[in-house]
């Protein structure tokens, strides 16, 4: 299965994370394993650990698959606790590497992959840009803008997990 890219332009921001989550549960690409949701409680917590907003798509993300989801993003700090203190541990990557960014208010560092990049919202709205920042792009190279909004980087993910990219 895959989706639809037609149908995916006239879809609203939850709806497409459902889309992208389903993805992954249909083809049994996460082994076997089913998504792990996360409730008000937890959701509450992630909002707290930043200043940046969560957006409704982020915040479907985390209610959907926000504790877990097999072997999908498995090597990335990207779910509950583990994402927890990621702004900050983003902010001493950069620190340690002399690259002169920082983050604004509303951003929200979403997941950290082995110490060495991160990405993170940007902006305003349901579905926010997503940014990254990666290591080995050298030294002083600062984040970039992906462009994407998150759940077009979510809908990346999935699909790269079930071998459609």
């Amino acid at each position: 299965m895959s989706i639809d890219d037609a149908a995916w332009a006239r879809m609203g921001p939850e709806a497409r994370v459902r889309a992208a989550v389903g993805l992954l549960d249909e083809r049994g690409d996460a082994t076997g394993a089913r998504p792990l949701g996360l409730g008000v409680r937890e959701i509450m917590e992630i909002e707290r650990d930043q200043p940046g907003p969560v957006g409704a798509a982020y915040r479907c993300f985390l209610a959907l698959t926000g504790a877990g989801f097999g072997r999908f993003l498995v090597s990335s700090d990207v779910f509950y606790p583990l994402m927890l203190g990621l702004r900050e541990a983003a902010e001493d990557l950069l620190a340690e590497h002399g690259v002169n960014f920082r983050f604004e208010a509303g951003d929200r560092v979403i997941l950290m992959h082995q110490g060495y990049r991160f990405d993170f919202l940007r902006g305003p709205g349901p579905d926010p840009e997503v940014w990254s920042y990666n290591e080995p792009d050298g030294p002083f190279a600062g984040p970039n803008a992906g462009g994407d909004r998150f759940t077009d980087w979510l809908r990346a993910a999935a699909e790269r997990e079930a071998g459609l990219r």
